[in-house]
């Protein structure tokens, strides 16, 4: 049996100022910092972790180091490309590009970026090659918000437009119970748990 822990990494300044990171490789700040320490001491006591997973960009293999096992990286865990969309505001690509519509599927993929439907397609493509589904025990993954939501929709056979019905906060805590049979049903067990995480963001 395996269960996937989930984890989004920590705060960045980026995150504060709602800039579009995708590949830009920023490094956690203060509070991200310290939200990655109490995300690792909740899932080390709530959890039987046997791997770690991680996006190999530092703000999640940052978040992942707290947790003191080997850390196993993978490209697929990439946040999404925002291609001319990286470094800016939300409110600046909504003045700069009339046709943005953050809620809508296809108008949401940036120019000369990755297309968002990619995120499910490299979710499924990590699921076949980390053979997720012969580890025995628990595995946690630290992604970001954007391809942990396409992931989620590969584990549980969504449609991809179902990316915007999930809400990822930095490090919650996501759980997906994997079947191991052939034509098991994987089962969302948590969703973005975030009561480990008060001390620092507050009630």
């Amino acid at each position: 049996m395996t269960r996937l822990i989930l984890i989004r990494h920590g705060e960045t300044d980026w995150n504060v100022e709602k800039r579009k990171q995708g590949r830009n490789d920023q490094p956690l700040n203060a509070r991200g910092t310290a939200q990655a320490k109490l995300a690792a001491d909740y899932v080390k006591s709530a959890f039987d972790i046997v791997k770690v997973w991680s996006s190999p960009l530092q703000r999640c293999f940052r978040t992942a180091a707290d947790l003191g096992l080997p850390v196993h990286t993978s490209d697929l865990l990439l946040e999404i490309d925002y291609g001319q969309w990286e470094g800016m505001l939300e409110s600046e690509i909504e003045e700069r590009y009339p046709a943005y519509d953050r809620s809508a599927f296809i108008a949401g993929d940036p120019p000369g970026g990755e297309l968002r439907s990619n995120l499910p397609f490299r979710g499924r493509q990590w699921i076949l090659e980390s053979r997720i589904a012969d580890d025995d025990g628990d595995v946690v993954l630290v992604g970001h918000g954007g391809s942990m939501k396409g992931l989620l929709v590969a584990l549980l056979d969504l449609p991809d437009h179902a990316m915007h019905n999930f809400e990822i906060d930095n490090c919650s805590v996501t759980t997906v119970q994997i079947d191991n049979a052939v034509y098991g049903t994987n089962r969302l067990t948590t969703l973005n748990h975030t009561a480990h995480l008060a001390s620092v963001n507050g009630a």
